[in-house]
């Protein structure tokens, strides 16, 4: 199903690209991004928190201009999703990179434009699918000490998630013209996930007490800001046209 889905996904895009009106540019964008990846704890005892899970993510990006204020944009970003947990009375946690994941978007935005057009807000709709192919799942165990507390722990990575999962992305940012040709991006933008990609099962101990469990979980999500380039590439049809000759 999800491979049929994506398969009909490419084929409106592409139809999208043939059918758009003549005038309507096409760019060719690459795209970089720090993210933050989002667990949901859960925790048997009252230690577990969240911690920044921060790392970077790029790929490259099609746009096709539906008219001169809604376009529509896919392309293919690699990211690695990062796992960690900390506890609250530690002043410092552990997290590590995961599998790699390649994201597959497809968006539609909307061009307003602010100033002259050269500086436009662009608020963006998009879904993408996520696959993450199977490398393997990990484990771990340490021990972290404060002035008043030591705890040991061990956790152990669920092989029981989804390796394509779907992601829901809302975004905002602004574009400024440069150059007549170029748009320099910089946005924000917020990744919903709805099957758990990641889960970690969690064992700790404080000072010698009993053991206590709880879980880290993902479904994907995360939050990045983002930069990006993009040209527009009909430019180059529009060149060999003119030098054809007669």
């Amino acid at each position: 199903i999800t491979m049929k889905k994506l398969s009909l996904t490419v084929i409106i895009i592409i139809c999208l690209l043939n059918s758009a009106p003549g005038q309507t540019k096409t760019y060719f964008g690459l795209e970089f991004s720090a993210a933050n990846d989002i667990y949901k704890i859960t925790d048997n005892g009252d230690y577990l928190i969240n911690v920044p899970l921060v790392n970077a993510m790029g790929g490259f990006n099609l746009r096709q201009e539906i008219n001169r204020y809604i376009f529509v944009e896919t392309g293919l970003i690699l990211k690695y999703y990062w796992q960690g947990f900390g506890f609250k009375t530690i002043p410092f946690y552990g997290s590590s990179s995961s599998d790699p994941s390649w994201i597959i978007p497809v968006r539609l935005g909307f061009n307003f434009n602010l100033y002259k057009n050269k500086i436009y807000l662009v608020p963006v709709l998009g879904y993408s699918q996520g696959i993450n192919p199977p490398f393997g799942y990990g484990s771990g165990s340490g021990k972290q000490t404060s002035s008043t507390t030591n705890i040991t722990y061990n956790y152990t990575e669920n092989p029981d998630v989804s390796r394509y999962f779907p992601l829901l992305q809302t975004g905002i940012g602004f574009e400024f013209k440069l150059f007549k040709t170029l748009l320099f991006s910089i946005s924000t933008n917020y990744y919903s996930g709805f099957k758990n990609t990641t889960h970690l099962d969690i064992n700790y101990t404080v000072n010698n007490s009993n053991q206590t469990t709880g879980t880290a979980i993902s479904k994907g999500q995360f939050w990045c800001v983002s930069t990006g380039l993009k040209y527009p590439i009909n430019n180059f049809w529009t060149m060999k046209k003119e030098n054809v000759g007669p």
